[in-house]
């Protein structure tokens, strides 16, 4: 008995699309569909016709899961064929032991084959509860499940990943050397290629083929631009040819010995099955027999390929000791880049704290003053003003300090080594090049057809995802000052007599208020609120309250989150809100919080 889960691209896509496949066949001579399969459904749903329907709307109750379907298939081994008692005994086990059982579930038991199967469509969505449920390593679980059943029911035993134990009874996994001997039973030879090494005492082509070449065929399909010829040429070297049969298949020649054996045999990877043999013949492009001189000149190759072996083992090795020296040379170049960096960082700490006592003496001396309060608290009212305009200041400089010094990425490092004549960095590059295109051809080769397929626009430029990131970097580094622009454009524009309230004017209009004990903000620019938001912590420490809407607030602990303000907030909401921004927008304190649990 064995269980499978289907995989992804075996789940047709949704509940509507797998019911249909799993239920529906059509007439042969009328074309009329009809219901394939002995169909069972769970008590939470109402009928075959509204399955599908259920499904989706449960799931959709669950925003969060975006794969709410869950498909696996029970089979039988030819000869075994359970009652319909057993067969729904054993798709409510694997629910149960999947946790699935109260979920919505349908069984189908499909007999047109071989072997007798069932498949069990599951909404993984809970109806009641609506919390999603995905089981943490479902196989194995499904494994287990079927050897309780097959010592249950008396069933022969199909080796997997556990095994049936008599003597505690229950499914245990299978011990290191017991996988290893299934696998080693399951990779060898078969039919004529088995008798021939029974008898002969010497290994198969078939075998030969599958351990030494079947991984270089494998490895050469993933290069760019490869065509029949190629392959031709390469097979040549071991004195073996491919060649097209009638009906759709390969077979490959010993041209030595005359004997043929399946491509879908040896090259599995590749040929083996429809799916890989379209895929392996959309790369290679339209069928070409081998030219007749690569089959006279097969000899002469595979001299060549051997003297030729020991110089490509040498350049590999030259190649892996140049990584290793860049490697080492980029480290000690960002190591001393962040060591500047954190000199830049104590300079704006010190530099910060100054202007803060300078601040604090200009306090005293305004309030020792023989002054007015009106005009008392315009002089502390200015003096704010100018201290949020020479802390914004420090705080560009710094930035831009830290920002020119800070270490580049490893690829924009090597490229600059690459301009400077560096031979290393040069071949570093080429290399990153190469595995780029063997990923985006593994990538096009697992995309479904006729499907939709959304990614970033073809870069014309060739540049990468890196030179993305700079750039967004910079356009948030222009945001920034223009920001640090209009705030550093503010002038009083009244100063009320009576009150000694002072107004601050950005962007042509009266945005911040100072009215001493209070600082108000009249408009919802950025601009304006970080004006406001530094002020008050000038003025009043970085412990404070703050009244107004929800917007307002939102708007506030969004603006200290973004450029990094230390304030505290009295309002419990504000604090909880500040604390969950900077999380977000620093990913290394997410990571070591993690760890701290």
């Amino acid at each position: 008995m064995i269980a499978k889960v289907q995989p992804d691209r075996q789940r047709s896509g949704s509940f509507k699309r797998l019911l249909k496949y799993l239920t529906e066949e059509r007439d042969a001579d009328t074309g009329e569909p009809l219901l394939r399969g002995d169909v069972v459904l769970s008590d939470n749903l109402a009928g075959l016709d509204t399955v599908s329907v259920q499904m989706e709307g449960i799931a959709f109750l669950n925003p969060r899961c975006k794969d709410a379907l869950c498909h696996y298939e029970l089979s039988w081994p030819p000869g075994e064929r359970p009652t319909r008692p057993q067969w729904i005994d054993c798709a409510l086990h694997t629910l149960k032991a999947l946790g699935y059982r109260d979920h919505q579930f349908m069984i189908i038991a499909h007999d047109d084959k071989k072997h007798f199967h069932i498949h069990i469509m599951v909404n993984k969505v809970h109806p009641e509860t609506f919390k999603a449920h995905t089981p943490y390593r479902n196989w194995l679980t499904l494994d287990a499940a079927a050897r309780f059943l097959e010592a249950k029911y008396g069933w022969a035993h199909t080796p997997g990943p556990t095994r049936w134990d008599e003597e505690s009874k229950q499914a245990v996994r299978t011990s290191r050397s017991e996988r290893n001997a299934l696998r080693t039973v399951r990779q060898q030879p078969t039919g004529a290629a088995a008798k021939y090494e029974h008898y002969h005492d010497e290994e198969s082509l078939q075998t030969y083929m599958r351990r030494e070449v079947a991984p270089l065929v494998r490895t050469l399909l993933t290069r760019q631009n490869v065509r029949w010829e190629a392959l031709h040429t390469f097979l040549a070297k071991y004195h073996l040819r491919i060649e097209s049969g009638e009906s759709g298949g390969y077979t490959v020649l010993a041209v030595d010995h005359n004997i043929r054996v399946k491509a879908s045999d040896v090259f599995r990877n590749n040929f083996a099955g429809k799916v890989n043999r379209q895929t392996t013949e959309s790369v290679l492009g339209p069928w070409t027999p081998a030219s007749t001189s690569i089959q006279h000149s097969a000899p002469h190759l595979a001299q060549h390929s051997e003297r030729n072996a020991a110089q490509r083992e040498e350049r590999k090795s030259q190649r892996r000791a140049d990584r290793s020296s860049l490697m080492s040379e980029y480290n000690l170049y960002r190591n001393r880049q962040r060591e500047v960096c954190k000199v830049f960082t104590i300079d704006g700490r010190e530099g910060a704290q100054y202007l803060r006592e300078v601040l604090r003496q200009q306090k005293k001396e305004i309030r020792a003053s023989a002054l007015s309060w009106p005009d008392k608290k315009v002089l502390l009212s200015q003096a704010a003003a100018q201290s949020v305009l020479e802390v914004c200041a420090l705080k560009q400089s710094i930035k831009k300090r830290r920002q020119e010094a800070f270490p580049k990425n490893l690829r924009l490092w090597v490229a600059d080594r690459a301009d400077q004549g560096d031979t290393r960095a040069a071949a570093q590059l080429r290399g990153w090049r190469y595995a780029d295109q063997r990923n985006q051809r593994r990538l096009d080769a697992r995309l479904e057809v006729n499907r939709l397929h959304i990614g970033p626009p073809p870069d014309p430029d060739g540049s990468t995802d890196w030179a993305d990131l700079a750039q967004q970097r910079l356009a948030a580094q222009q945001e920034q000052q223009v920001l640090a622009n209009q705030i550093a454009a503010t002038r009083v524009w009244k100063i009320d007599r009576k009150t000694g309230d002072v107004s601050y004017t950005l962007n042509g209009k009266v945005s911040v208020i100072d009215r001493g004990r209070i600082v108000t903000v009249l408009d919802q620019d950025e601009a304006a609120v970080l004006f406001g938001l530094e002020m008050a912590i000038n003025k009043y420490g970085s412990r404070i309250a703050c009244t107004g809407t929800m917007e307002w607030k939102r708007m506030v602990a969004k603006t200290a989150a973004k450029h990094d303000i230390s304030v505290q907030f009295t309002d419990a909401e504000m604090q909880h809100a500040l604390r969950l921004l900077q999380r977000l927008a620093n990913p290394r304190q997410r990571q070591q919080e993690r760890g701290g649990r």
